[in-house]
């Protein structure tokens, strides 16, 4: 992946899981600016589909630094 040119265009997603169940949370978005590689983090569980990553990133990133050009999730 090519270093972008201002932070918050291209940035990585993973889930990190599952780890030990506490309040029914057992895993960890881990949302990665790839320019400064400044992370965010958010608690979640193992089962969340592809809308609730969505979510996340609306409610947690896109608010604070808009939309990336490019996303990349494995």
């Amino acid at each position: 992946m090519e270093i972008s040119q201002r932070p918050w265009q291209e940035i990585s997603i993973d889930i990190i899981g599952p780890l030990s169940r506490l309040n029914g949370i057992d895993a960890i978005v881990v949302i990665v600016n790839q320019f400064t590689k400044m992370i965010r983090l958010r608690t979640t569980t193992m089962n969340i589909l592809s809308e609730g990553i969505a979510k996340i990133y609306r409610d947690d990133i896109w608010k604070l630094h808009g939309v990336p050009k490019k996303i990349l999730s494995d």
